[in-house]
């Protein structure tokens, strides 16, 4: 085998490997927002068997010092989105003797601007009698309330079980009033890992009232795109026209997806 198709041979394995790279890159707490069906009643708790169960979830550990010192919580959070709207669901393990009711859970994002500065800082937060706060402008200690600025977009509640803390949030994905995130269907936010990490931070956890710090944790989030099948009528089934559409996707996908492997064969077969 000459040099040229031993090159032409090291890019075909490299196009191919490509998912495996990446794969080998992922964000350590991956929150995979699924596509809203289920309405979503703000009250803090799992409503009834079916509000919940549409969407994603991820397991992760949240403690001070991002994650990286004790105490640690172990944190189940749940998510799901339409065009209009991000919910989340926290379930945080919470010991009882240390319980206080006006604990918070917050998320909260930031875009640096490449120095010391940000470009872009949005926080929300949601206690368990409700009173959830809209901020941004952070400036490395301090946040400042939306309001008057801007709107206080964020909506929710909570409660602690005994065990568990439980934390409902609604947020839109872009609200428009200037002082909040902007989200996009089908897109990927937060790739920090490490407080001294420039890429954007995502980052969720729970306000301790009683000690004053708080108890957080890096995600990153996709959030879902809608598809066809997403816009079937409710009590109703597609109409002929888009179930037709449906296949036709799918055989499309099918055929390039073929073609792909059968170039490859073809290509590998020339090079020996």
């Amino acid at each position: 085998m000459n040099a040229k198709k031993a090159k032409i041979l090291i890019l075909l394995v490299l196009t191919v490997t490509q998912t495996v790279y990446v794969s080998l890159c992922e964000h350590p707490h991956i929150l995979r927002s699924a596509w809203l069906v289920n309405p979503v009643y703000l009250d803090g708790d799992i409503t009834d068997a079916k509000e919940w169960i549409d969407a994603e979830s991820v397991e992760l550990n949240i403690g001070t010092n991002y994650g990286r010192s004790p105490p640690f919580l172990e944190t189940k959070i749940w998510a799901k989105n339409d065009l209009n709207d991000l919910y989340l669901l926290y379930r945080i393990e919470f010991p009882y003797g240390s319980y206080d009711l006006d604990d918070q859970a917050f998320i909260y994002y930031l875009i640096y601007n490449g120095t010391s500065g940000f470009i872009a800082t949005d926080k929300s937060t949601v206690g368990q009698l409700g009173s959830p706060q809209d901020q941004y402008d952070y400036d490395g200690a301090i946040w400042i309330n939306d309001i008057p600025t801007g709107e206080n977009n964020v909506e929710g509640m909570g409660h602690y079980d005994g065990t568990f803390y439980w934390f409902e949030l609604k947020k839109p994905l872009h609200s428009g009033d200037m002082c909040d995130w902007l989200f996009e269907t089908g897109e990927t936010y937060g790739y920090a890992n490490s407080p001294i990490d420039k890429s954007e931070h995502l980052c969720v956890g729970l306000y301790d009232e009683s000690q004053g710090y708080n108890i957080q944790n890096f995600i990153q989030l996709i959030i879902a795109k809608p598809s066809i099948e997403d816009f079937t009528p409710v009590g109703g089934e597609l109409a002929p026209v888009q179930k037709a559409e449906i296949i036709r996707v799918l055989l499309l996908r099918l055929i390039t997806y073929l073609t792909v492997i059968l170039c490859c064969i073809v290509s590998v077969k020339k090079l020996i």
